[in-house]
């Protein structure tokens, strides 16, 4: 059970407090004003009733003040909401100058180091290529106890968060850049630099060494041979976020798409995208791997994005179709870029466990970014920054306590109890959010796909 489930509308903080403390003062002063007018009026001079003349005067100065308290509080909450931007803005700036700074000093230890750090790594690669399979698969089942405490410490995380989206300006001092102009072109200045840049940069590099993650891809759906174009069976439109999470597919078919028809007549897709695949190997057939997961962070399209373009495409999704896209982890990033890609007419956005801190929701849809604060997915893109969509945040692990695996809070199971609590949370922007998500009335059309990576052509 996910507990201490907070929401907040983009990258600043929750002030669903004082907008609902300003609409039950408005409400207060309507309700007065609904007394007042019902007073009748009151005669002046000696036969005039004192009393009743003073209590509606104080009715009246009661709705005027109680109406510039709600103007005020919203008034103050939107002022609240620039001035934490701002600051957090300034301390970035701050912290990327010390980030630079602190690369240029490493730069100079590091000749002094170097020596004794190549000694040690000689010896660990040695170590690691005498190791059989079985013992390095049980060094790492050894090492999850270990580090399961560490990965699922929230304040741990919020800290790992920070120093991703600075690691390119440290890199920018290494590499000799005054502390100033790193901050500057870095994330919270020009964004020449960040968590996309050096992803992209380790997409490079694995592309290279042939584990690439936007080679081209083939998807198949499921069911289909030489006579058949594949399993198409009835279901049940979706009802809740619970609903739709739960609905989230396994890599093994990692793309599920669901055609309705709406109340008004209109042709309504919901696509759902699996997580990564922990097993599947680097640059492998299997396209929901790391390398992929690496060029979307980067920016790219990934051999798993261009997978759910071609099944969209093979529904006969076009720039019309009202679409909602929902995704786990790497599929919720997938999610999010196709969203904001402008080829599809996004109607909703639902994503759970997902990287996608670095990639921008500005669209005008209903979008719901759900994240656990011990889960360590969502803090490898970095800080979030450019959001409109609702962020709920809840705490995985603190009810049951149950910190097996390297991950536990980035398990799609525990994001489904937490989207269930989302459901009955009383946020009205949350509600807001969720009615706004489109709701076919009759059963649609589920078909599912496979994908597979088209290895590159060898030479002969």
């Amino acid at each position: 059970m996910s507990a201490g489930l907070s929401v907040g509308v983009g990258a600043g903080v929750a002030l669903e407090e004082l907008d609902r403390l300003a609409r039950a003062l408005q409400s207060a002063a309507q309700e007065c004003h609904e007394v007042a007018i019902r007073i009748p009026p009151l005669r002046t001079g000696a036969g005039a009733d004192a009393d009743l003349w003073e209590v509606q005067g104080s009715v009246h100065r009661s709705i005027e003040r109680l109406g510039g308290l709600a103007r005020g509080l919203r008034d103050a909450a939107s002022l609240y909401d620039a001035a934490e931007r701002t600051a957090a803005r300034a301390i970035e700036q701050l912290a990327s100058q010390l980030a630079a700074s602190a690369g240029l000093v490493l730069s100079r230890l590091g000749v002094l180091l170097l020596p004794g750090l190549l000694a040690v790594a000689g010896r660990a690669a040695l170590v690691h290529g005498l190791m059989t399979p079985e013992q390095r698969a049980s060094a790492i089942d050894g090492l999850a106890p270990l580090l399961a405490p560490v990965l699922g410490d929230p304040r741990g995380l919020e800290a790992l968060r920070l120093a991703l989206s600075l690691a390119d300006d440290a890199l920018l001092g290494t590499v000799g850049v005054p502390p100033v102009f790193a901050g500057a072109l870095g994330e919270s200045g020009l964004e020449l630099s960040g968590v996309d840049t050096a992803a992209l940069a380790v997409a490079g590099l694995a592309a290279l060494a042939g584990a690439s993650g936007v080679a081209p891809v083939r998807v198949d759906r499921v069911g289909a041979d030489l006579k058949r174009g594949g399993e198409v069976r009835p279901v049940a439109a979706p009802g809740s976020l619970a609903d739709r999470v739960g609905r989230i597919p396994e890599p093994a078919a990692p793309i599920v798409i669901e055609r309705y028809t709406l109340p008004d007549g209109e042709r309504h897709v919901e696509v759902y995208i699996a997580g990564t695949d922990a097993h599947a190997p680097m640059g492998g057939e299997q396209p929901w791997d790391m390398p992929s997961n690496v060029a979307i962070i980067g920016g790219a399209e990934s051999s798993s994005m261009q997978a759910v373009r071609a099944a969209l495409a093979a529904e006969g999704v076009t720039a019309e179709t009202s679409v909602v896209f929902t995704g786990y982890s790497q599929g919720g990033a997938i999610a999010t870029a196709l969203a904001e890609s402008g080829d599809y007419r996004t109607t909703g956005l639902v994503t759970v466990g997902a990287p996608s801190g670095g990639l921008p929701v500005r669209g005008e849809y209903p979008a719901i970014v759900i994240e656990h604060r011990e889960d360590l997915v969502p803090v490898l893109s970095g800080i979030r920054r450019d959001t409109n969509a609702v962020i709920v945040r809840g705490d995985a692990l603190l009810a049951s306590g149950v910190t097996e695996g390297m991950l536990p809070a980035h398990e799609l199971e525990r994001y489904q109890r937490t989207a269930s609590t989302a459901d009955g949370h009383v946020s009205a922007t949350l509600r807001a959010a969720i009615d706004a998500l489109p709701r076919a009335e009759a059963a649609g059309l589920r078909s599912a796909y496979t994908a597979t990576r088209i290895p590159p052509p060898t030479g002969g």
